[in-house]
């Protein structure tokens, strides 16, 4: 929040807006966004923590209103972005639609950051192991060189979370405004053959290029900024666990109140899901993608089942057939397959009684993005000596800038008699 900014036009107009408002005096929320004051107007009115429960909150100050010791500084209004998202939506990801390129842009210094940490990390790591086996654990000195190195460690360990939360974040944010083509756009219009393993990104549907893009972006970044492999694969199963969870909640909300699960239009979600599993292991991320997509997968299947099968099988058989699918979720497709006008789902549907009460207390259909895999930090394997010789001339520069900038910095905190010529260049 700007200095000033206290003085926010930020009234509650519901007695639920000011209880909420109030108690975050003291607790920040957990449930909905909000502005941290920095800086304050006046002492006695301000709020440390400004909760967004409205659509459209107003700082600054305006008119003839002056901030403290200043000259009047203009409103500056921010519009509240899984309070009015689809409940499918993960909490704090807006709707806005970003193109792949404009994702790389903000990306790679984020992925610069996380790779560059990481062979920080592991170099700190293999170091500390050294220090311990080959020195005297009773010398202070070495007990204080470890204390500061398990600091530095902690620090680096908390940028590379953050990296990492910021970089899916984006690339989470433009998937979902990509991911429901692969529920809506037929793959078999235009009558053009369909593509093969390995195609081309141009070869492929065009309601798949666009989540393909962002994966192909993601891809090449990770490649160009050279993240470690383990991060590149957690990057991925990350992105691949909100594609399943996204896409299989939305299929489930097709399904209520209009006529969606259908064997054809099934079978167009089979088959672009397929381009897209074919696609991802021509990149060498068929694995992972197989693991996180197994969910989604099994319930296309089960709709791709021909009426006439599906009809003589029991929930016994689909149970075992489907076992990914919780029993809430497989009596949700059955309930809502379009078996015909008038026709509605046969006995042998109903749920066994070992599931019919997960399926009667209101079992939740819905995938929860709560549940994604946690990040796993790489230990040891770092790519670069960091200890030997630079012998690349590029980098050499860098780092010859580097130490002329801090040095610059240095001598501004010195007196200008203290100060000395700048530090002499070595060769590589």
């Amino acid at each position: 929040m700007a200095p000033g900014a206290a003085d926010a036009q930020i009234v509650p107009t519901d007695p639920s807006d000011f209880d909420q408002l109030t108690q975050c005096l003291i607790q920040a929320p957990s449930n909905r966004p909000y502005f941290l004051l920095l800086q304050g107007y006046q002492d006695a009115q301000d709020f440390v923590v400004y909760v967004m429960t409205r659509v459209q909150h107003v700082f600054g100050r305006g008119g003839n209103s002056s901030a403290r010791g200043g000259s009047p500084a203009p409103y500056e209004k921010i519009k509240e972005i899984g309070d009015r998202q689809p409940e499918n939506h993960p909490e704090g990801v807006p709707e806005e639609p970003l193109t792949p390129e404009a994702v790389s842009v903000e990306l790679r210094p984020l992925m610069l950051w996380m790779a560059n940490t990481t062979e920080l990390l592991s170099f700190v790591q293999e170091k500390v192991l050294e220090m311990e086996k080959e020195a005297d654990q009773e010398d202070p000195q070495l007990c204080n060189d470890l204390e500061l190195c398990d600091e530095a460690m902690a620090l680096l360990d908390e940028v590379i979370m953050c990296t990492f939360q910021q970089s899916v974040y984006y690339l989470t944010k433009t998937l979902y405004s990509t991911l429901p083509a692969l529920l809506d756009s037929n793959p078999f219009t235009g009558g053009a053959e369909l593509p093969g393993p390995g195609a081309e990104l141009e070869a492929m549907p065009p309601g798949l290029r666009p989540t393909l893009g962002v994966f192909q972006a993601a891809l090449e970044l990770t490649s160009q900024c050279e993240l470690h492999p383990d991060l590149v694969s957690q990057t991925f199963g990350y992105l691949f666990f909100f594609s399943n969870a996204s896409l299989l909640n939305s299929l489930m909300e097709r399904g209520q109140g209009r006529p969606f699960y259908q064997w054809s239009r099934a079978v167009q979600i089979r088959t672009n899901l397929d381009l897209v599993l074919d696609w991802l292991q021509g990149a060498g991320l068929g694995d992972i993608a197989m693991e996180f997509f197994r969910k989604l997968s099994m319930a296309v299947n089960l709709l791709c089942v021909p009426r006439t099968s599906l009809l003589k099988a029991s929930w016994n058989s689909l149970r075992t057939d489907h076992p990914t699918l919780t029993p809430a979720q497989l009596h949700h497709l059955l309930s809502h397959y379009q078996l015909g006008p008038g026709r509605g789902p046969p006995p042998a549907w109903e749920p066994l009684p070992a599931d019919r009460d997960a399926v009667d207390t209101g079992g939740d259909i819905f995938e929860s993005f709560s549940s994604h895999p946690p990040l796993i930090l790489p230990l040891g394997s770092s790519r670069l000596r960091l200890t030997g010789p630079v012998t690349d001339d590029a980098l050499h520069r860098e780092l010859r800038r580097l130490r002329r900038l801090l040095w610059d910095l240095e001598q501004q905190e010195l007196p200008a008699n203290h100060r000395h010529g700048p530090p002499v260049a070595t060769p590589p």
